[in-house]
């Protein structure tokens, strides 16, 4: 027969090791038992492991698109600024400058160079943003008093990048 007292070590040693075997369980577990009062315990997301984050691909980026067809698309930024800046300063010669020139010749009614309209606008030159010289037609025959302003554009040549301004009849 065991003794009493043996027996109580002999069940401690069993018992106890399984005691704390199911508070690791209990606390690992993810689901309390249905007669555990609520928590108030807010949840954190773990965080991924090394392996599971090399397991997750990562994310795609779109295809890069070709460079000659990104550059037929879209002009550069300074080429566009030097047709406006040019188509300004044509509509400037054809709407202010032509008229205060009418004003101080009466009795003329074109200018022969374009230089003697340059007096009346602030900017002195009479050139494109392209640095090349602007043209002239004026005639008192059109229908009206006309004046056109005629920039050859970027590439300095007759072709259908000419920018052109010209007077209202």
């Amino acid at each position: 027969m065991v003794a009493p007292r043996a027996l109580f070590w002999v069940t401690g040693i069993l018992v106890v090791p399984a005691a704390v075997l199911v508070a690791l369980l209990y606390r690992g577990s993810s689901h309390p038992p249905e007669d555990a009062p609520p928590s108030r315990e807010v949840s954190r997301p773990t965080a991924a492991s090394p392996r599971e984050r090399a397991a997750v691909p990562p994310p795609a980026l779109p295809p890069p698109a070709p460079a000659s067809a990104a550059l037929a698309e879209r002009p550069s930024t300074r080429a566009e600024t030097k047709l406006v800046l040019t188509q300004i300063k044509l509509q400037k010669y054809v709407e202010e400058a032509y008229p205060a020139w009418l004003r101080a010749h009466p009795g003329q009614d074109c200018p022969r160079q374009l230089s003697e309209l340059t007096e009346y606008m602030e900017d002195k030159d009479s050139h494109d943003a392209w640095g090349r010289p602007l043209r002239m037609r004026c005639s008192a025959s059109w229908p009206g008093k006309r004046l056109k302003v005629i920039s050859y554009g970027r590439d300095g040549e007759r072709s259908e990048d000419d920018v052109r301004f010209e007077s209202q009849p």
